[in-house]
């Protein structure tokens, strides 16, 4: 059993590009090179000084909007993290091949640690969701991004 962490703040429909949105969102077809590309081409935006606030990500769906570029960079990554989890499921659950393994992506929440001062919830509410992924794997929830035990659209 695998578990990523993830976000529900970097959604899939958050993305500026509809090509990405529509490459991502055939999550069975989705490949491991489609997901470097995406990761690539941010890369070369930021290291050619191309990328501007708000070319990737919507910020304004951020829940904290004055972050600006670093939710921008987080939403990414954390897109690329999602996108991932589905590659991974598809290439480990292959038919046939008589191993079951489970792949989940799930976000704990904002969750009060040292990294930010403000707000959050319990270190133990954040890992009530993996917990309960690792005791239970409910069926058909391999590949899928979840947040509070539910499955949450990517």
């Amino acid at each position: 059993m695998f578990y990523i962490c993830g976000c529900v703040c970097a959604k899939l429909q958050a993305l500026q590009s509809k090509d990405y949105v529509k490459t991502f969102s055939d999550r069975e077809h989705l490949t491991e090179e489609a997901v470097d590309n995406f990761a690539n081409h941010y890369l070369k935006d930021i290291a050619n000084g191309s990328l501007k606030e708000g070319d990737w990500v919507n910020v304004s769906e951020s829940p904290t909007p004055n972050w600006g570029q670093p939710f921008e960079t987080y939403s990414v990554s954390k897109v690329a993290v999602s996108a991932f989890v589905s590659v991974l499921h598809n290439t480990l659950s292959q038919p046939g091949s008589g191993k079951k393994i489970n792949i989940f992506s799930c976000c704990p929440g904002f969750v009060a640690v040292d990294v930010h001062t403000s707000g959050g919830t319990s270190v133990e509410v954040g890992a009530d969701t993996p917990v309960w992924l690792a005791l239970h794997s409910p069926e058909g929830g391999s590949g899928k991004f979840w947040a509070e035990r539910e499955v949450i659209d990517f």
